[in-house]
């Protein structure tokens, strides 16, 4: 990424995942629009020699920046993909993913989901249950924290005492402090932290939720699920559907890109 350093390239993909389509793949420029970066394959020109039919053989070498990478797909369609620290895996929608510092698991039947993000500065444990009935929320920047849990309507929060803003009217809860902002509201039930750390969740469809801290971003909206880390991108799609004798059968869709 020639154009823009890691961090400028994950605050553009935080902002919006839904730009970088992985039909496309590259990189960002500047300005923020997506620029193809796919290396052409380059051939191997036929022998020399009068009346040769031989093929041209394309050359194969390192992944490069925008490259497709190989994933596993088996019988029922459920997908593995491993890249670098990078494991990913699917099962009948539901998913499990480790990287450098992050962990996410989602039991799509239950409406369950785990998200940590731990490194020298940022930490984010995110449990959502019973799809979205119960939160519970601990994330802290540098030395401010705050800690939030939402449980059948009643409502916690915690935070550090650095705030230079408060307010709490009945379940909503305002909140400025020195690297994060707060912001819960009961109607709609949303909430959204921005600031040296974004995160958006919304309670009401379950499993939804973006986040995006200048190293990772992630966005998963039930079944589907972008994910930008260090060293690679990816999409993913589940739509379901049966295989025979009351099997579940993935129609999993899932494309990835080197950064």
């Amino acid at each position: 990424m020639a154009d823009i350093n890691k961090r400028q390239y994950l605050k553009y993909a935080g902002a919006s995942l839904a730009a970088l389509s992985l039909g496309v793949g590259g990189k960002l420029a500047a300005d923020g629009t997506l620029q193809s970066s796919v290396k052409e394959t380059t051939e191997v020109t036929p022998a020399a020699n009068p009346g040769t039919e031989a093929a041209p053989e394309p050359i194969l070498g390192p992944a490069g920046v925008g490259d497709i990478l190989d994933y596993e797909r088996d019988d029922y369609g459920n997908i593995e993909f491993d890249w670098v620290y990078l494991s990913f895996e699917t099962e009948d929608g539901d998913i499990d993913l480790d990287d450098v510092g992050v962990d996410l698991e989602t039991h799509l039947d239950d409406g369950d989901a785990e998200f940590t993000v731990e490194d020298s500065e940022v930490y984010v444990d995110l449990e959502v249950t019973d799809f979205g009935e119960m939160v519970e929320l601990d994330i802290a920047f540098r030395d401010e924290y705050i800690s939030f849990e939402f449980e059948y309507g009643d409502v916690e929060f915690e935070s550090d005492g650095g705030g230079y803003h408060f307010e709490d009217d009945r379940r909503d809860v305002e909140y400025r402090g020195r690297y994060l902002d707060f912001e819960f509201e009961e109607d709609s039930l949303e909430l959204e932290i921005k600031g040296a750390i974004r995160l958006e969740l919304e309670m009401e469809n379950g499993l939804d939720f973006e986040y995006a801290d200048g190293r990772i971003a992630v966005d998963l909206d039930e079944t589907e699920l972008e994910y930008a880390g260090e060293d690679v991108l990816f999409e993913w799609e589940w739509r379901g559907g049966n295989h025979g004798y009351g099997q579940k059968h993935s129609e999993d869709e899932f494309e990835a890109r080197r950064l």
